[in-house]
């Protein structure tokens, strides 16, 4: 497998990106699975760090609380924990981050950065049914769709 020429864009379908990474049938969906495993466990990094927040995120007031939303996350520690996913990535998913590799100042790779903030987009830290709460009450767990289960 080769670099793709034109980065997807990160708001582009599923249905897009498996089409355009060649994955196809169970084969194709254990690999998604796989690859977007690696960034959910990328999300978890930013999202507890406050190192990772932008200036702005860090002086309201009150700041930013943990788990961090993409937006509240600096365009630095979001690169970084791109760049550290494709190169912890399982023997598996190597080939796809390096189909998603690309130059432009620095090193990018589009493959990690959908998948990433995919996780983010529908890991938004809000409480889904949690009949268990009384009014005014805050959560302390996340649901997680990717796991299919509340979060820390």
């Amino acid at each position: 497998m080769s670099a793709s020429p034109t980065p997807l864009a990160m708001s582009e379908s599923k249905a897009v990106l498996m089409t355009r990474l060649g994955l196809a049938g169970t084969e194709g969906e254990q690999i998604y699975k796989l690859l977007l495993e690696e960034a959910s466990n990328g999300r978890d990094r930013l999202s507890k760090d406050p190192r990772n927040l932008t200036a702005y995120s860090k002086s309201q007031n009150p700041p930013a609380k943990p788990p961090y939303k993409w937006d509240e996350l600096s365009e630095t520690a979001r690169h970084n924990e791109i760049l550290l996913i494709v190169r912890n990535a399982g023997y598996r998913t190597q080939p796809y981050y390096a189909m998603g590799t690309y130059r432009r100042a620095t090193e990018e790779n589009w493959v990690a950065q959908w998948f990433l903030w995919h996780c983010f987009r529908y890991r938004d830290n809000r409480p889904r049914t949690d009949k268990s709460l009384a009014c005014g009450e805050t959560p302390t767990q996340y649901y997680d769709p990717i796991h299919n289960a509340y979060r820390r």
